[in-house]
């Protein structure tokens, strides 16, 4: 990472103030009818901040072949997806919450005391149950047809995967004395899923078209393998900025 961090370089921060990413910058060729050599005309740049929103303005202006949105007409099935999509909001605080704890202590030399992450890791917990019985009901997050919902939704578990979760409920300690360090959460059966719906949902979008599925396609360079930092149980990995 470049120092000052690149979202924090003006030319960053002239697309979002804010200097947070996703950023998605748009660009519109001019209209020939309102060009001429004598009065060129620019380009028309459109900025879109924040995942939920780019997800909405490329289904609405670059559709894909299929549309990932069931259309107006299917107006049930249509809020079902938006309320799926909105919902992802909720997962991702709570996943932020443990994220941004865990980089704070260990950027400052220390680590996250034991009880404090295992009450993040509980509102996760109480957060991925609500998505549990979703995953049970369908195929996919938002119906029986890969859609919007899930382009939302997967990603966020995919990061948690890649940051160390896995798909057994530990035993947390919310009530008895820090001790500090990953003291206060004890591993359950090794044999038991938790979540047997949202595994099955996971691998099954994983899977989805092999490697020239999205899900894959997607992914960095390199998250095949687990990230060195595990938010869950407390190793440090490498300190980052808890900004990014």
């Amino acid at each position: 990472m470049s120092n000052p961090k690149e979202t924090r370089l003006p030319a960053f921060l002239a697309l979002n103030h804010r200097g947070k990413t996703p950023v998605f910058v748009d660009i519109l060729p001019p209209s020939p009818m309102f060009e001429s050599d004598s009065n060129p005309v620019s380009p028309t740049t459109i900025n879109v901040n924040e995942s939920l929103a780019i997800l909405q303005y490329l289904e609405d202006y670059h559709g894909p072949e299929r549309p990932l949105l069931p259309p107006v007409s299917q107006r049930a099935s249509r809020a079902l997806v938006l309320s799926r999509i909105q919902e992802t909001e909720n997962l991702h605080h709570a996943y932020d919450a443990l994220e941004d704890a865990h980089f704070e202590a260990a950027n400052s030399g220390e680590m996250l005391d034991g009880r404090d992450r295992a009450q993040l890791i509980h509102a996760i917990h109480s957060e991925l149950n609500y998505w549990e019985v979703y995953a049970g009901k369908s195929t996919f997050i938002g119906g029986d047809q890969f859609g919007l919902a899930d382009c939302a939704f997967f990603p966020l578990l995919a990061y948690m995967v890649h940051r160390g979760f896995n798909w057994r409920r530990p035993r947390l300690n919310l009530d008895g004395d820090s001790c500090g360090g990953k003291e206060n959460i004890t591993d359950g059966p090794m044999d038991v899923d938790a979540w047997p719906n949202l595994k099955a949902y996971f691998h099954r979008v994983w899977n989805r078209d092999g490697e020239n599925g999205c899900a894959q396609k997607a992914q960095p360079e390199g998250w095949r393998r687990r990230g060195k930092a595990d938010v869950w149980n407390g190793s440090r990995g490498k300190a980052r900025n808890v900004e990014t």
